[in-house]
């Protein structure tokens, strides 16, 4: 063998040797990441399962304020996993039943409230068996918020005069607090897998993709999020905006573009570093001041619904998708073809 021939396999060897390198970096930061959001969720949603057995015992003003406070943090923790749809199969199997969304037809309230009805003394693992509608997120906002919600009801009827107990009984609180021990369960499962690295085993370009891949599905999901309730200009369709019932629909949407930036990130070590490194600064430049731009000019209102229904609030909403849509473009149409990656399937499309 020549020396030229030796000298061009220890070349293509080391070249190898360095994109499984790379690649093992990336896809363990990106891994971290999940992990760690996995982590956080599981420890919100225990904590708002203990605090809704709280109320229960002592349904007053305070511990029902609590129970939202908890709530919120929870929701919180789910938006920086909400709509990857990438990574661990049995991560993505649990997302329905965690938050069901869009709830177009109140689908719900009208399943709470049949439940309800049955007069039964629920327990967590009873709702696996019922729909994902009343096992999740969407199911715990509903008691805390709507009017229709025997907690809501229970508790106006206590301040008439009603007893603790009499509220008690009349918020039905064996399925208020099946419905948190369902989600803190599924938190449970979802932490659980997210311990093994999914990406850790592919190929290089195939592990990249898969990242590319999340990033994008959880933008485009993120997108629906608004496209969905600003419908046609003068025709909002307001009760698909997400925790309308809350008013923390802005909210919840500000914890997504967090999220979406720092896996950008990955602490240092991804798309960001990765565009650097191979002189596309310019790129990661635009990419990464968007992100910041549109939580720099961020609106103060939490909710969505009253935005929608002023032409400045619709305006700002529409500059956030827009916002949203570049980087989207850039990720497809710059990255993509920059870092030699094809990007997969969008588990959103043709919803």
């Amino acid at each position: 063998m020549s020396i030229l021939r030796i000298a061009l396999l220890i070349a293509g060897l080391a070249s190898v040797t360095g994109c499984q390198q790379e690649q093992q970096t990336i896809s363990g930061a990106v891994h971290q990441l999940h992990l760690e959001s996995a982590a956080n969720f599981a420890q919100q949603a225990k904590a708002l399962d203990q605090i809704f057995q709280g109320y229960c015992q002592s349904p007053t003003n305070d511990n029902l304020g609590q129970a939202k406070v908890q709530w919120s943090k929870t929701m919180q923790a789910w938006m920086a996993l909400q709509g990857r749809e990438k990574g661990s199969e049995t991560a993505l199997e649990l997302s329905w039943q965690i938050q069901f969304w869009p709830d177009k037809k109140n689908t719900t309230g009208r399943k709470l409230n049949q439940l309800l009805k049955q007069g039964a003394m629920w327990q967590a693992d009873a709702l696996a068996n019922q729909s994902v509608a009343v096992q999740g997120l969407g199911a715990a906002e509903w008691f805390l918020y709507d009017q229709q919600s025997p907690v809501v009801m229970g508790l106006a009827s206590q301040q008439n005069g009603a007893s603790q107990q009499d509220k008690a009984s009349a918020a039905n609180c064996s399925l208020f607090t099946a419905v948190a021990g369902r989600i803190a369960d599924s938190s449970t499962a979802l932490e659980q897998a997210w311990q093994v690295n999914p990406w850790q085993s592919l190929p290089a370009k195939m592990a990249l993709g898969e990242y590319l891949g999340a990033l994008n599905n959880q933008l485009d999901y993120t997108m629906k999020k608004l496209s969905r309730p600003l419908g046609k200009p003068g025709s909002p369709k307001v009760y698909q905006a997400e925790s309308w019932r809350s008013h923390t629909s802005m909210t919840n949407l500000q914890s997504n573009i967090i999220a979406m930036q720092q896996l950008y990130l990955a602490k240092g070590t991804g798309l960001d570093k990765l565009l650097r490194d191979r002189g596309y600064v310019g790129t990661a430049d635009r990419i990464n001041k968007r992100f910041s731009a549109l939580l720099e000019d961020w609106p103060q209102a939490p909710a969505m619904v009253p935005m929608l229904k002023t032409k400045e609030g619709y305006r700002q909403l529409l500059n956030i998708y827009n916002g949203l849509e570049y980087i989207q473009i850039a990720l497809q149409d710059e990255v993509a073809p920059e870092l030699g990656i094809v990007v997969g399937f969008n588990a959103t499309d043709g919803d």
